[in-house]
């Protein structure tokens, strides 16, 4: 039987990996807190595909998000995809990692018209946020105050996990939704597919600390 299955892989917050088959049917999944190792990816993947019942040779493609998200998170999950890949000739296809909030919180607004707006939200540093106000917008970054502002008229708020640092945030907003291991894992792999998104460049919308520093010195010597 040729390869048919497909593996997704996200570690922007926390880790979300799943098993899909050729219909697109989730065989297995596993989420992780963002408390979670990141080096533990490759017992979760292995775990899975014993669960479904297949192995690494069963797998026709790989869905990886490429962020935002945590820069260590992002470089892990994308070298495991593409070192899963390139061996094995697989297709990979990157995702946003906003994609799978704007897509599996409960009430779906391209479904429900009269769903409120959705700001989908993942925690950067220094107090800021990667914000996205729907599944075409590719975000930006935002202090607190801009956040909060976004929450006017009842809008709600899709994270990747109710950590600490969104508790200040749950008033501003008229309803949250936490997208732990409830991932609409077949919508995200046929966005992935659609995106466009290679898988071997992140998705930053920041600088990194050494990026930054870098800049500050190029100011400077002018």
């Amino acid at each position: 039987m040729a390869p048919d299955l497909t593996l997704i892989l996200d570690l922007s917050v926390g880790g979300f990996v799943a098993v899909l088959d050729a219909s697109d049917g989730v065989l297995s999944h596993r989420w992780k807190t963002p408390e979670a190792r990141h080096d533990a990816l490759g017992d979760w993947v292995e775990e899975c595909l014993r669960e479904a019942g297949a192995s690494f040779p069963d797998l026709r493609e790989i869905c990886v998000g490429v962020g935002p998200g945590s820069f260590t998170g992002l470089r892990i999950a994308m070298a495991f995809a593409q070192g899963l890949a390139l061996p094995r000739g697989l297709q990979t296809h990157g995702f946003s990692s906003f994609a799978p909030l704007h897509l599996s919180a409960a009430i779906p607004a391209n479904l429900d018209p009269s769903a409120p707006a959705r700001v989908a939200v993942i925690p950067a540093q220094a107090g800021k946020y990667y914000v996205s106000r729907g599944l075409g917008d590719a975000g930006k970054l935002l202090d607190t105050d801009a956040l909060k502002s976004l929450g006017a008229g009842g809008a709600a708020i899709a994270v990747h996990a109710e950590v600490p640092a969104l508790a200040s945030l749950r008033s501003a907003f008229g309803r949250l939704f936490a997208v732990g291991g409830n991932w609409d894992g077949p919508a995200v792999a046929r966005r992935a597919r659609a995106s466009g998104l290679g898988a071997d460049k992140p998705l930053y919308l920041a600088l990194s600390a050494a990026e930054a520093k870098a800049g500050e010195a190029g100011t400077h010597a002018r």
